[in-house]
């Protein structure tokens, strides 16, 4: 009886170790993404940008690899789904083409995975001025890097570096392949709807989590 007690003694330490472990730093790692972006920027000579731009856009990247390599970005992404039609009419070859052909649609997942497939990214911004044009923030198309913003809406306040750091989600969404696209069949049509657009809906992420990491003060 004596053996059987000490026995079940030492069962109980192993488990009460294993339940209050500290979780390793290796094991941490694995639950976050390894993801490193550098973005560099020109501006048009007709075009203004605040003063101290450079250091908002210098924070507005370290914004986005936060979010990206986070566990919130990684959980939010795996529970969307869209529509196949961001790929519609597509020639480029240099992304993959991930979607369910019975239901027509793309996993949050594979956008994801996408996204972050590339270790190390480098990112070039064409900042322009565009007349009285305000109906788009920037355009960017697939495989390039290099995008364009326009400059009417980089007015220095004290959110900038987040719309900064959501515009460049969508952009990079967009150079990863998926993009709007309103001249397919009727029944595909999505116009601006976040639930269906992989570039909305990237950037509605990365918009909700700056928001809500800005309450808790993380950032």
């Amino acid at each position: 009886m004596k053996k059987i007690g000490l026995l079940l003694l030492i069962i109980l330490a192993l488990l009460a170790a294993n339940i209050f472990a500290v979780p390793s730093s290796n094991s941490l790692k694995k639950q976050t993404a390894e993801f490193s972006l550098d973005v560099s920027y020109t501006v048009n000579e007709d075009a203004t940008v605040p003063q101290s731009f450079a250091d908002t856009l210098k924070k507005a990247q370290q914004l986005l690899e936060k979010v990206f390599r986070s566990k919130e970005f990684r959980a939010a992404m795996f529970k969307q789904s869209y529509h196949d039609s961001a790929y519609s009419k597509s020639k480029m070859a240099c992304f993959p083409m991930v979607y369910d052909p019975k239901t027509g649609r793309i996993s949050g997942a594979s956008v994801y995975q996408n996204l972050l497939k590339e270790k190390e990214v480098k990112l070039f911004i064409n900042i322009k001025n565009n007349g009285p044009k305000r109906t788009t923030m920037g355009a960017s198309y697939a495989c390039n890097y290099k995008f364009t913003t326009y400059d009417f809406w980089l007015q220095e306040k004290g959110e900038l570096a987040r719309r900064l750091a959501r515009h460049i989600a969508h952009e990079f969404t967009h150079i990863k392949g998926y993009r709007h696209d309103n001249k397919v069949s009727a029944r595909f049509k999505w116009g601006r709807d976040v639930k269906e657009d992989p570039a909305y809906g990237v950037g509605n992420i990365v918009g909700e989590i700056l928001t809500e990491w800005s309450k808790k003060s993380i950032i």
